[in-house]
């Protein structure tokens, strides 16, 4: 009898500590987004190309996810990046509307990370599916943005106009998909070898 409650406290405090783990991994994404969103309002890259935003948020919010993994780390991540761009002074939502398509772009990188951590795909799989989940994010920002009163043309490459900015949208959130996924695929690696040894 004494046998089976010590069996029942020890699962009780082994699920204490997977709760107690899930939310710091969860506050460390929301954290990251922070950090992003005020570097989103203070950071200038001119590069004079829409979407560019992607590479100062995008790039934290899908790495921190994948470092600390966390159901809804990523939708945590943008939203905590706009609530922190709108109180440094800067725009990455904007209104409510914006604020939503944050939330859905969010979403859609914890589901493309999600199904390969369900998968357990390997990287030369991971890398590329996140890459185009962050440019289909990035295209929700472009909606979000065409709904904008201050909408502005832009030139890039050979075109201008609607098919310019969905060409650099889609391209900045290709490039911030990868480039999160490739640097957590090595941050994970890294810590992996480091507790191995």
């Amino acid at each position: 009898m004494d046998g089976s409650l010590s069996i029942e406290s020890a699962r009780s405090r082994s699920s204490s500590r997977a709760s107690a783990g899930a939310i710091e991994r969860f506050l460390a994404c929301a954290a990251v987004g922070v950090l992003a969103g005020v570097a989103v309002a203070h950071v200038r890259l001119h590069l004079g190309l829409p979407g560019h935003k992607a590479l100062l948020w995008m790039v934290p919010v899908i790495a921190a996810r994948l470092v600390f993994p966390s159901m809804a780390g990523a939708t945590a991540g943008a939203v905590s990046a706009a609530l922190a761009t709108l109180a440094a002074g800067g725009n990455l939502a904007g209104d409510a509307t914006g604020f939503s398509a944050v939330g859905l772009a969010g979403m859609m990188l914890d589901g493309a990370i999600g199904l390969a951590e369900r998968r357990r795909l390997r990287p030369a799989w991971r890398i590329p599916l996140l890459g185009l989940a962050a440019l289909a994010a990035n295209l929700v920002m472009l909606g979000k943005r065409l709904a904008s009163p201050l909408f502005a043309s832009h030139q890039v490459l050979w075109t201008s106009g609607m098919e310019a900015r969905l060409i650099s949208y889609a391209a900045f959130g290709l490039a911030s998909g990868l480039l999160a996924a490739t640097l957590a695929h090595f941050v994970v690696r890294g810590r992996a070898t480091a507790c191995g040894r």
